[in-house]
C-alpha cells in the first residue's frame, strides 16, 4: 500500500517522527564542546590521579547543569611548563592563582575555600636555622620568590637571598614531601595541606587562590559564559576544593599585590630569634627647644611630662 493510500492518523504519526527526528538531531548539534585545562599545584589533591578525576567530575557536572548544551573535554597539566605551551589552545584553564596572574585574562570563577601559605620545616627549625639552606616549592609562576617573601616571610627577608637555593616542584605535596624525606630542610605550601602532617609551621601570611577559571579564548567562551558560569557556581560542581564563586575573589587580589616589588627588609627578621630571645627596645632621647607647657583635659590636671633640653 503507497503512502498516498494510507489513512490521515497514520500519515499524522509518521510526519509527528519525522519531526521528533529533525529535533533530536538540531538538539545535538547545538551542543558545544569546550576544551578544559586543569593545573592547580596548590591544590589539596596530592596526585596526578586525583587531579584527573577531579577534571573528569567536574566535566560531568558542567553536562549535566547545562543539560548536555556544553560538554567538557579536559586536560590536566602536572607542571608549569606544560600548562603554559597548552593554555592558547584551551577556551577556559582551572589554574592556582600565582600561575593565573602571570597569565592574565579575565577570571570568571574562584574555589572559595583559600588556604594561607606557610613555610613548613621539620621540628626545632626556625627562620634563622634555615639561613643558607634549599627550600622546596611548588613552581607556579614566574615571580613566585616575591610571593614567598611577601607572605609566609612577612615581608621580612628575601627568599631568594636568605635561602641558598628554591627548588623546584611539580605541586604542594611533592615540596613538602622533600621536607619529611630529608632532601630539604624547608618548603613552602598551602596551610593544612594533608603533605604537611607532621612537619612544623614556622611562619603564614597572605592567601592561596587554589583555583579559578580564566577565559582563555573568548570568542568561543564569550557566547556561552552565561550558561557556564551557572553551571560551574552550581552545588556541587568544585568537589574537593569547595564550592566555586562568581569573579576573582580576594585571594587573587592578595597574590597580584604580593608579586609586586619586594617589601623585604633584608635585615635579622624578629621572627627568627630564639624562643629564649629577649627583644630589647632601641635606645630613644627626646629633644626639645624649650619647655612644653602641661598638658590638660578640661579641668583635669594631668601629670606633667618632662623632656630633657639640648646643652
Amino acid at each position: 500500500m503507497s503512502l498516498a493510500t494510507r489513512s490521515t492518523p497514520y500519515r499524522v504519526l509518521l510526519a509527528l517522527g519525522l519531526l521528533g527526528a529533525i529535533v533530536a538531531v538540531d538538539t545535538s548539534a547545538r551542543a558545544e564542546e569546550i576544551t578544559v585545562g586543569v593545573f592547580i599545584p596548590q591544590s589539596r589533591l596530592s596526585t596526578n590521579a586525583e587531579r584527573s578525576a577531579w577534571a573528569d567530575a567536574l566535566a560531568a557536572h558542567i553536562a549535566k547543569a547545562t543539560e548536555g548544551r556544553i560538554t567538557a573535554r579536559t586536560q590536566v597539566f602536572a607542571r608549569r611548563e606544560d600548562a603554559k605551551t597548552m593554555s592558547t589552545r584551551l577556551d577556559i584553564l582551572i589554574s592556582d592563582g600565582l600561575f593565573a596572574a602571570e597569565l592574565g585574562g579575565e577570571v570568571i570563577a574562584h574555589a572559595a575555600a583559600a588556604p594561607a601559605v606557610g613555610l613548613y620545616a621539620v621540628d626545632g627549625s626556625n627562620l634563622s636555622t634555615l639561613k643558607g639552606k634549599p627550600v622546596a616549592f611548588a613552581a607556579s609562576g614566574t615571580n613566585d620568590a616575591a610571593f614567598y617573601s611577601n607572605t609566609a616571610l612577612a615581608g621580612e627577608v628575601s627568599a631568594d637571598g636568605w635561602f641558598s637555593e628554591l627548588r623546584d616542584a611539580k605541586d604542594a605535596a611533592s615540596a613538602l614531601n622533600m621536607v619529611r624525606t630529608g632532601s630539604v630542610p624547608a618548603a613552602f605550601g598551602p596551610v593544612d595541606h594533608p603533605a604537611a602532617a607532621g612537619l612544623t609551621l614556622i611562619n603564614r601570611g597572605g592567601a592561596y587562590a587554589a583555583a579559578v577559571v580564566v577565559v582563555m579564548n573568548r570568542a568561543h567562551v564569550d557566547p556561552l559564559k552565561r550558561d557556564l558560569v551557572a553551571a560551574i557556581l552550581a552545588p556541587g560542581g568544585g568537589g574537593q576544593l569547595g564550592a566555586f564563586s562568581a569573579g576573582m575573589g580576594d585571594a587573587l587580589v592578595q597574590i597580584r599585590a604580593a608579586r609586586g616589588g619586594l617589601r623585604a627588609l633584608g635585615a635579622q627578621p624578629i621572627l627568627a630569634e630564639s624562643p629564649d630571645a629577649q627583644l630589647r627596645a632601641p635606645p630613644i632621647r627626646l629633644r626639645a627647644r624649650g619647655r612644653l607647657p602641661p598638658p590638660s583635659l578640661g579641668a583635669v590636671q594631668l601629670p606633667k611630662v618632662t623632656l630633657s633640653e639640648e646643652p
